[in-house]
């Protein structure tokens, strides 16, 4: 030992067997020190060539959040282990510029790693859990310092790859195309049978189709005509077709898809056509969604799709289906151009309603994760990322293209219910590169084409309906355009007897049509199970079913908050029973579908369930908000006065639904609205809607008020809305009326 810590003496001076016994000693270290290392490198536990220094440089993090997807940001920071809250605080500090906060993520994630730590080795596992192992493997080799040669970085999903040859373009093609052969253009003869596909043109019926010119005013326009239509001589790049819930909005889409496969005359020749539905993606870009329209051996990459479409703007047709059911804003605030006075809200207590819905997103949030034994909904990770702006030239996301930031020469339509389109009428600069249009449904002579396709083997029962919708005006009028409803008379016409159809000629409202409806399917149900309907057990099996069917309706609820469409399993991980029972009546469907490579939170085999129509959803949603009237009157009122109706718009359904499952509800709710009446938030041509699907005289009474008015009734009021005038006798105390006809409307002074 003495010889190992003799560094103090001198060679001149010390004793020659010192040093003879130094240097013996200094060998035999050496040879114990050759042998160690030979066992550690056979043990695996030294590496010959250590490669790059273990500790990652800060060059090499600002190279890394560069070359990352805005996209991966949330599972790569779910990989590191940094708390969800934590990284969407980092996101809204960073105002959405995703390089900055993954840079904030890794130096975080860094400063809390102990200093012995194996720093490029911990964060390449990362990235390879991220499904980034490209990237990985560049970390591990030290190559992720700059290309000092200027030559562009090349990985692949992320930057610029090989164009799509001649060959793969058409292949993507033909797999668009098998796409939407198999899934988009089928058709279900009945709405909650999964099982009635119909093949396209057997069920298709021609849709009334309006443009708006002028001072909003409209024209009819034929869909053959659709694709020749020019606004300053070319073709218009952004077309926003706006149409009421059921109006058959998908179905248009389909159609489009439909004359693109059959190479029809109407439509230009477009070398891709792609039809894209919000409820399904609203986290990913262009390129990743056409990815996921492949099939499995399609070697395109999202890239290189993206890529094609920028480069042939003109050659490919975006169809945007459901924009109402878009996540988020489409102009942001500090972010859209200067607001036009006639299309801003009529009072300042409106834009304070659409602050204080903003506001109240974060109750909502809370909302959807409150939790109880019977029914359960997961948080979603909407990335704000994924559907907002993105910094890559590689990825487009779907909000830069609706916004025409991105792609502004491709030729994008778009279809969303009313109350989300005036978001883009109040943004002058979207305002005028949108041309827009209305779907309303079928015409009175496209009603009977549909019944008589549906009934195309028995012609005298299609007449018997046919005959109902003349002879019922509400039918005819609010009913029969929307396909959706006319779809659901004409299953429980084919279903029930002379004595049940009587009951049809009573129907008035949209509430009545989906109580019947719900009703016939669990009596449907029920009967095959217990066949006699007398037995007191049959009565008792109905109740069950009506009970089970609760969580089902809280998890459609909140579901809404969260604009969620389609569930997993996991939302329904406490009734199950439940989910099992709604999928058998016909209220929920089921499917199980290969997911997306890009969705890693999911199995790449898993279920999704969803409500066959969202106004499906929105009836369930308004069976459980009604519920709360009697279970939890203080949040029932939170909810009216803090969550509805500073919506009111976008939840005009499940007001409707709401109001429509008692009295007292309908009473106490109007109530509320008429006070927001005062204020100029709730308009009396709703308060008149509401009211009329209630059917409660009491509650139309409160609408009343307001003395002496001109009630203007034109081509833009609905038939629901002139029907419920009728139904709650606001004018029938005024004795004088003058109408005077012009071509476009008709004024009634009252």
């Amino acid at each position: 030992m003495s010889c190992w810590g003799y560094h103090s003496c001198t060679f001149s001076s010390e004793p020659s067997f010192c040093r003879m016994r130094r240097t013996s000693c200094i060998m035999d270290g050496f040879y114990l020190l050759y042998l160690l290392m030979i066992l550690l490198m056979r043990s695996g536990d030294v590496e010959i060539n250590p490669g790059p220094d273990r500790i990652v440089s800060e060059a090499e993090f600002i190279k890394l959040s560069k070359l990352i997807e805005p996209s991966y940001y949330k599972e790569v920071g779910v990989n590191l282990e940094i708390p969800n809250a934590e990284l969407d605080q980092i996101s809204m500090q960073h105002l959405q510029r995703t390089n900055d906060a993954l840079m904030t993520v890794f130096t975080r994630w860094r400063d809390k790693q102990p200093p012995s730590t194996d720093i490029r080795t911990l964060l390449a596992e990362g990235l390879e859990r991220s499904d980034l192992g490209s990237l990985s493997g560049q970390l591990l080799a030290g190559s992720l310092v700059p290309n000092r040669t200027g030559a562009p970085f090349t990985m692949p999903g992320s930057q610029a790859q090989q164009p799509l040859s001649p060959d793969l373009i058409k292949r993507c093609a033909d797999d668009f195309k098998f796409k939407y052969r198999t899934t988009l253009c089928k058709i279900r003869a009945d709405p909650l049978n999964p099982d009635s596909i119909a093949q396209f043109n057997d069920m298709y019926t021609n849709l009334v189709l309006e443009e708006e010119y002028r001072e909003c005013k409209r024209r009819p326009l034929e869909y053959r005509d659709l694709f020749d239509l020019k606004v300053n001589g070319e073709f218009p790049k952004r077309i926003m077709i706006q149409g009421e819930a059921g109006a058959g909005k998908t179905t248009f889409c389909a159609k489009i898809a439909w004359d693109w496969i059959n190479d029809s005359p109407v439509l230009p020749k477009f070398v891709w056509v792609l039809v894209v539905p919000f409820r399904e993606a609203k986290q990913y870009t262009i390129g990743e969604i056409a990815k996921s329209y492949l099939s499995k051996d399609n070697p395109a990459t999202a890239c290189q799709i993206t890529e094609y479409i920028r480069s042939n703007p003109t050659h490919v047709f975006i169809a945007f289906d459901g924009l109402d059911e878009f996540d988020g804003k489409v102009v942001q605030e500090g972010e859209a151009g200067s607001k036009s006075e006639c299309h801003q809200p009529k009072s300042a207590d409106q834009t304070k309603a659409r602050s204080e819905s903003k506001m109240n997103k974060n109750k909502r949030q809370k909302l959807t994760q409150t939790k109880s034994s019977s029914a359960t909904s997961q948080p979603r990770d909407n990335s704000a990322e994924a559907s907002g702006s993105s910094s890559e030239r590689s990825d487009i996301a779907l909000r830069d293209i609706l916004r025409s930031h991105k792609l502004e020469a491709c030729p994008v339509l778009v279809t969303s219910r009313p109350w989300k389109v005036t978001e883009i009428r109040w943004d002058d600069r979207l305002r005028k590169l949108y041309t827009f249009m209305h779907v309303e449904g079928f015409s009175k002579e496209n009603v009977e084409a549909y019944i008589h396709k549906y009934f195309q083997d028995d012609g005298a029962t299609a007449d018997q309906l046919i005959q109902l919708t003349k002879d019922n005006d509400i039918i005819s009028e609010n009913m029969a355009p929307y396909p959706i409803y006319i779809a659901m008379l004409c299953l429980m016409w084919r279903e029930v007897g002379d004595e049940k159809r009587e009951k049809f000629k009573s129907f008035q409202t949209f509430s009545q049509i989906f109580d019947t409806m719900f009703e016939f399917l669990r009596v449907h149900y029920a009967q095959k199970m217990i066949t006699n309907l007398d037995n007191p057990s049959f009565n008792a099996y109905m109740s069950q079913i009506e009970k089970l069917m609760e969580p089902v309706a809280k998890v459609a609820f909140i579901g809404l908050q969260e604009n969620t469409l389609i569930f997993k399993e996991d939302d329904f991980e406490h009734c199950s029973d439940s989910m099992e029972t709604a999928c058998r009546v016909g209220v929920l469907s089921q499917e199980k579908k290969l997911s997306s490579r890009y969705d890693k939170s999911s199995p790449y085999l898993q279920s999704t369930l969803f409500f066959p129509h969202k106004l499906f959803q929105e009836y369930m949603a308004g069976v459980h908000l009604a519920s709360l009237y009697e279970l939890d009157h203080y949040e029932f009122n939170r909810l009216i006065e803090q969550v509805v109706l500073p919506r009111k718009e976008e939840c005009r359904y499940l007001l409707y639904f709401t109001v429509s499952r008692d009295k007292t509800i309908a009473n106490h709710v109007m109530k509320c609205m008429v006070q927001g009446n005062a204020r100029n938030i709730v308009n009396r041509d709703f308060l008149v809607d509401v009211s009329f699907e209630s059917r409660d005289l009491d509650t139309a009474a409160l609408v009343t008020g307001g003395g002496q008015s001109q009630l203007i009734i034109d081509k833009d009021m609905k038939a629901h809305t002139v029907a419920g005038y009728a139904f709650t006798g606001i004018h029938l105390d005024v004795v004088s009326i003058h109408t005077f006809l012009s071509k476009h409307k008709s004024i009634v002074y009252l």
